[in-house]
């Protein structure tokens, strides 16, 4: 076995167990093309964030295809709602199975009107391929020369500081964080942090501290004070 394949399920094991958890229920708003609201039986109203995607802002082009999409698939449909965790607008992150056991995700990949939000590690090489294939058949907002990802286009000139919990995680902000993981010395910074590497080439992108420190990964010295460190709870390792 070689040292890429032992480090990589060395990793899989260190991936904390995380429970699946469902919510069924009619669509009831599409607010954007990854967004939307679902009212279960009980009439309690879930707003889900589609997760692994990013659909254009609605300021942005193709913002409001993205939307009609969305609507014209999942709008008064019965769906299902695969989700592990929420973030700190209590969205359910997760995946929307539409009536005939399609994937909304997937269905806004293929469409050209999102793109692979690559915050999960390892990155889904499945919807790599269908943004691929969207972007080789000029569909959506692939149309543009140079467009502009929504997570760019919502940047920060000063970027946030990284939440400490995944319950106060903006899942929209998961990459403007910076916080950033290197798998070789299992060490994690972010920009506020002294020395902050230009080259991010190879790091794991995290969405907040606690998820870092979870899977065996320390806070490199410079970033020694921070205020972030003193709000970390302390977690089994």
């Amino acid at each position: 076995m070689g040292l890429k394949t032992s480090l990589l399920v060395l990793m899989l094991f260190l991936v904390p167990q995380v429970e699946l958890k469902t919510v069924n229920g009619e669509v009831v708003q599409v607010q954007d093309g990854d967004t939307l609201t679902v009212k279960t039986e009980r009439n309690r109203l879930h707003k889900v964030r589609l997760a692994d995607v990013d659909a254009p802002e609605m300021g942005q082009p193709f913002g409001k295809s993205a939307r009609r999409l969305a609507t014209d698939l999942a709008l008064e449909k019965t769906v299902r709602v695969n989700y592990t965790f929420k973030d700190k607008y209590d969205r359910l992150i997760g995946e929307v199975f539409l009536p005939d056991g399609k994937l909304l995700n997937e269905e806004m990949l293929k469409a050209g009107l999102a793109w692979h939000y690559r915050v999960k590690h390892p990155h889904s090489s499945f919807l790599e391929k269908l943004e691929y294939k969207a972007w080789k058949k000029n569909l959506g907002l692939w149309l543009q020369k140079a467009p502009v990802p929504p997570w760019e286009f919502r940047r920060e000139n000063r970027p946030p500081s990284p939440p400490t919990i995944p319950e106060n995680m903006d899942y929209d902000l998961f990459l403007s964080y910076g916080l950033l993981g290197d798998p070789k010395t299992r060490i994690y910074e972010w920009p506020e942090c002294k020395g902050y590497p230009k080259n991010t080439k190879g790091y794991i992108n995290f969405g907040n501290l606690s998820d870092a420190k979870a899977l065996g990964y320390k806070a490199s010295p410079r970033c020694e004070g921070s205020r972030l460190l003193s709000d970390l709870p302390d977690l089994p390792m």
